[in-house]
């Protein structure tokens, strides 16, 4: 991202050959040949390799069961356990076929998706109207925005930048592989809204806590979060459709699944704290059948209603002290 343009740079540059960087690229070059091994295989493996990932990643696992318990606390223990444990199943199993979408073909990636609810999105397109595809943090979200772009439909995102200058460039090049446009989330609003009012889609991520002071607090299952209030002021500036999505990684069919929901409808009101807790409403519906595709090791919750500590900071210093 340069300073007069927020859009991702995409150029390579020539320190991203350092040596501190053979290991990125030896990684990326595992992905890419994971690419061409059949999908069977590659999920059997990630599926072995699961249990051992819940037994070393204490901290990460920590974050995701406190998150499993807040959302259904009638859970049962046992419950809470296998879910963590499908989730991190999932998750490696779509990390491994991450390579699939810059090393296949476009035909290929098409085939390897299931689409429920196409209606929605073809009425939308057929009314010449833009949309913003809400989607929360499943481990197939961004296969779920390749597939959509595959399709020819002109799309914008944001995106954190990650840690790993070379895997960010890997990850944004291949996000833009079928002319999607990726901000960077420190670029702002501003140009998303520009983007969309010229005609592109937004693929949205609406469910990251951004802190107390920009959030209302609103149920989420069975807690209260920390929800930014960004989805019902953006339709109002742009008029555009939001078409709730789900992207997956069916375990058991070894494929991809997009679910659309239906337009939010009336959208917005005019109680903003209503449209944030509908949005909300509307994710819990997505995950109803799918809750361990969902990322939970992320800090969902991290601000709390009474509280200046951030939710998991205790457990996680008691795992640093063992």
């Amino acid at each position: 991202m340069s300073g007069s343009d927020p859009v991702y740079d995409l150029e390579f540059k020539r320190h991203y050959l350092h040596p501190r960087y053979w290991p990125t690229w030896l990684a990326i070059g595992a992905l890419w040949l994971l690419a061409w091994l059949p999908a069977r295989a590659r999920d059997a493996i990630a599926g072995a390799l699961a249990p051992l990932l819940v037994r070393l990643a204490r901290k990460q696992c920590y974050i995701a069961r406190t998150n499993i318990r807040l959302c259904f606390p009638e859970l049962p223990a046992d419950d809470v356990e296998r879910m963590l444990l499908n989730s991190i199943r999932a998750g490696l199993m779509t990390f491994m076929g991450y390579g699939e979408w810059t090393a296949r073909s476009r035909d290929y990636l098409q085939g390897r998706f299931v689409v429920q609810g196409r209606e929605h999105l073809d009425t939308c397109l057929a009314n010449d109207e833009k949309i913003i595809f809400m989607i929360p943090h499943t481990w197939a979200i961004d296969a779920g925005g390749l597939y959509l772009t595959s399709l020819g439909l002109p799309m914008c995102t944001m995106m954190h930048s990650a840690k790993n200058p070379v895997f960010d460039w890997f990850i944004n090049r291949q996000r833009a592989r079928f002319n999607g446009i990726v901000y960077e989330r420190d670029a702002g609003i501003k140009a998303v809204i520009k983007t969309i009012k010229s005609g592109k889609h937004f693929f949205y991520l609406p469910d990251q806590d951004h802190g107390r002071e920009a959030s209302l607090f609103v149920p989420f299952f069975a807690e209260l979060k920390a929800t930014l209030p960004a989805l019902p002021k953006l339709v109002k500036l742009t008029g555009a459709k939001v078409i709730p999505v789900l992207s997956v990684y069916n375990m058991e069919q070894h494929r991809y699944e997009l679910i659309l929901r239906p337009p939010m409808a009336p959208y917005p009101t005019a109680d903003i704290t209503a449209d944030t807790r509908a949005m909300n409403a509307e994710i819990e519906a997505l995950l109803g059948d799918w809750p361990e595709q969902y990322m939970w090791f992320l800090k969902y919750f991290q601000t709390q209603v009474d509280s200046n500590e951030g939710r998991y900071e205790a457990g996680i210093r008691e795992i640093r002290k063992q």
